[in-house]
Parts: C-alpha cells; structure tokens; sequence
C-alpha cells in the first residue's frame, strides 16, 4: 500500500479554468500533510458526504483535525493506521473569462413579425466557488467519476446548463419587451441582466457565485435575418403595398389567358370581369394615404393616425391606388369612368354599349 505524506494540487498551467480536482489516491494515513493552496480549499469526501473542509494553509492529518470524518469512522488515536476517503481540492479564485454558447441553433418565435427563427447566442460570465461543500457534492452525482478530473467537461456541463434556460428567458424577455431580433441588439445588456437574473438560482444550487452574465450576440443566421429584415419592410408598406400586389397578380393571371387582350379592350366581358375583381379587393378596405394603415370602409377617419380617410379603389389597368372620384389614374392614365346596367347592375368600362355580364343593352 503507497503511503503520500504530502498532499497537494498545484493545478495545471494549461488549465487555467479549472474548477476541482480529486487527488488519485483515497487510501489516506494519520500524520500525512495536507497542502492547500491560496485560492484553494480541500474537502474530504466519504460515503456521498462532504465531511471535513480545509482552507489555504499545511496541515498535518490527525483525528483533532478531522472531527467529521473520525466521528464518522472512529479513527484510531495515535500511530499512523491507514484511512480510506476522498479528498477534493476546489479553485476558489474568481474567473471572469468563463465562455458560452449554443451548441445548436434555438427556435424562437419573433414577437414582433411572429416567424419562427433559429437562434445562436454567446457571450461569457464570471463565477466563483461560493460553497466547496455543495459544489462537489453536486458535481459527483452530476460528472462520471472518471470524468472528474476533466475540466473541459465540467465546464461543458454548465455550459448545458445555460443553454437549457436561454430559449425560455429569451422567449420571455422578447414577449413582454415585443421587441424583434431585428434591434434586440439594442437590449443585450437588460437582456444581460435578464438571464443572470434568472440564472443565479440555478447555479446557486451547485454552490457557485455568479458574479456577472453577458450575452454578446444572440441572433438568427444571415439568411434568416435578411428574410425577416424583407418581412418587415413588406409590412412597413402596409396593407396597400399588398392590394397593390395582389391586383397585379390578378393582372398576370388573366394574361396567361390569351383570349384576352387588356390593352387593346378586346374581350369585353373579360376586361368587365378583371374590373369588377380588382374594384371588389380595392372596396374590402380604405387604405390611409398619410401612413398606410388599413382601415373599415365604414370608418372616415383613420384609427391609427386620425387623418380623414380618402375613399380609394385600383386602377384596372395598373393596379395603382387611385381616388374614388378622379376620371383618369394617376399613375398609367388610363381611362377610370366606369357605367352600372340597369338589368343586373354590373359595372361595365366607361363607353360600353352592352353589358358584359347580362349582354342586355346599356342605357345610357
């Protein structure tokens, strides 16, 4: 059996991050000396419980030194008869240079625009042992024993840790501020202070100090922001950007018929049928001419600015919004005036003899 009179941990000057290390050997012997360096405490661990704790100092291992332990295996008095525990040395220095990130994209609804993104972040914070005790009893039940000496992975485990909470405090944060991933670098540091927030109870369980928590950059890939960047300019044109739109899709699509002619007025019934289309999408809402909002036809003021409305339909031929009353568009100068039949009331092109619907003559 290898007897160690001295015992220590320098630590490794390749791992500066490192958190805890268990000596190789639990096989211990009274009068062995224990060396515990500044910034560091050992604690003796037996049988799934934190026993006696030793800050910065040499101690030579007696029974009046270890109460916990030879209250727990009544340790014989004098001479020097072999004991079996563990001994764990824990770095109590404070490191401000701990980093994080998502191992995998997150999805996030945006508030603001409501597409479902997929969301990276990093960022680091700064930690320090606050309770040796509860640290190493967590960390054994959470670390495999042959991993314990393996910083990288301990910190990995944190680092799992945080990336558990980020999609939640950041779903959370973004829904009450409604705020979008388009400016939500604005709101890093309050979002900052959000996850150390919520955070600080999580690694308070494990007997760690949080001492700050920054979130660097959180945001989605380059595609996906140029799509909600296109999104929100789309919607920042309004509702008449999109009857605008959806009117010359109508226009393209009764092209693809080549019975009909639009610009040489062939096809009256179809011209009269495209009329009607396009006249009933620009009725279903008053577009405001000062800010774009949508608004009830029934409404003459508009709910988002107050200005008074102008009743508005589509030009027929362009799709452009145009003034209820004016003759000519604005935009193409086509020809506005339309005539009702008096039979079936359908609204024909200005200067129609017969009623493209019911074919009845139109009274003039």
């Amino acid at each position: 059996m290898a007897v160690f009179d001295r015992i220590k941990y320098t630590g490794n000057s390749n791992e500066s991050h490192w958190l805890i290390y268990k000596y190789p050997s639990d096989q211990l012997v009274l009068g062995s000396q224990l060396v515990v360096s500044q910034g560091q405490e050992a604690l003796l661990f037996k049988g799934g419980e934190a026993l006696d704790l030793f800050g910065p100092g040499t101690y030579t291992l007696t029974t009046g030194n270890l109460p916990i332990l030879n209250k727990l295996v009544n340790l014989p008095f004098g001479g020097t008869p072999p004991f079996s525990a563990e001994i764990y040395f824990v770095n109590k220095t404070v490191n401000l240079d701990m980093k994080w990130g998502t191992s995998t994209p997150i999805p996030i609804e945006d508030p603001k625009y409501g597409l479902i993104l997929n969301i990276g972040a990093r960022g680091q914070y700064g930690m320090s042992i606050k309770n040796s005790r509860l640290f190493v009893s967590n960390i054994i039940g959470a670390i495999p024993n042959s991993s314990q000496k393996n910083h990288l992975l301990i910190l990995r485990f944190f680092n799992g840790l945080i990336n558990a909470k980020i999609k939640s405090i950041t779903a959370d944060y973004m829904i009450k501020k409604q705020v979008s991933f388009l400016e939500i670098s604005q709101y890093l540091a309050e979002l900052s202070d959000s996850f150390k927030e919520k955070l600080d109870d999580e690694f308070e369980r494990f007997g760690i100090d949080l001492k700050n928590f920054y979130c660097i950059s959180i945001a989605p890939s380059p595609e996906e922001y140029e799509k909600l960047r296109e999104y929100k300019e789309e919607l920042a044109l309004g509702s008449k950007f999109y009857q605008q739109r959806r009117s010359l899709d109508i226009i393209e699509k009764l092209a693809e018929n080549h019975s009909i002619d639009i610009n040489s007025g062939k096809n009256e019934k179809n011209f009269n049928c495209f009329s009607d289309i396009t006249h009933a999408a620009s009725v279903q809402s008053l577009i405001c001419s000062h800010c774009g909002a949508q608004n009830n036809t029934s409404m003459k003021f508009c709910g988002e600015c107050g200005r008074e409305l102008i009743k508005q339909r589509l030009c027929p031929y362009c799709g452009a919004a145009v003034s209820e009353n004016i003759k000519f568009c604005g935009e193409c100068g086509s020809s506005l005036i339309t005539v009702e039949c008096s039979t079936c009331g359908f609204i024909n092109k200005g200067g129609s003899k017969f009623c493209g619907s019911c074919g009845q003559k139109i009274k003039v």
